[in-house]
């Protein structure tokens, strides 16, 4: 659930593909959704040892927030990949590594990403942002987060002319 999180909000979809065209390098390449896997497990241990607790408090709700550090984790995870060339020989330790990060600084985790996606979205410094202080957590709080997503059932596609579903 995490991975189509990932790729189907629109403000993290840029990532997921920045994601993905590492993954695919001639060099550090990685399993994709291996990876996504160990982050959902990161993110996953980081909510039963309570490190997400006060934002899960803070906000009123869990799924939200622990879509969010996931991205955050996996964000993480590519910026050390690519940043020092990892290869997947690397994989274990970088994965350890980052999973002590996340679980000490979930807090901090959550701004990078954050930041991260406001300079994608505003990556000329004087251009005009919102302001941190109408919307909680700045202008994210304002995105598809708290928004429920809606998928489409294999019945509930549209049929084609010769009346056979297809998928988009």
């Amino acid at each position: 659930m995490h991975a189509l999180y990932l790729v189907m909000d629109p403000e993290t979809l840029p990532l997921a593909r920045d994601i993905f065209k590492l993954s695919q390098h001639p060099t550090q390449n990685f399993p994709f959704c291996v990876m996504s896997i160990n982050m959902t497990c990161i993110a996953l241990h980081a909510l039963r040892e309570e490190a997400l607790s006060k934002e899960c408090n803070r906000r009123q709700q869990v799924v939200g927030v622990l879509n969010e550090f996931y991205v955050a984790t996996f964000l993480h995870l590519y910026q050390l990949w690519k940043s020092q060339q990892k290869t997947i020989s690397d994989s274990g330790f970088v994965l350890k590594e980052v999973e002590l990060f996340a679980k000490k600084n979930p807090k901090q985790m959550l701004r990078r990403l954050d930041v991260f996606l406001r300079e994608r979205r505003y990556p000329d410094p004087t251009a005009q942002r919102p302001s941190p202080c109408l919307g909680g957590r700045g202008a994210r709080s304002e995105g598809t987060r708290g928004k429920e997503m809606h998928f489409t059932g294999v019945c509930e596609l549209p049929l084609n002319m010769e009346g056979e579903a297809r998928l988009i």
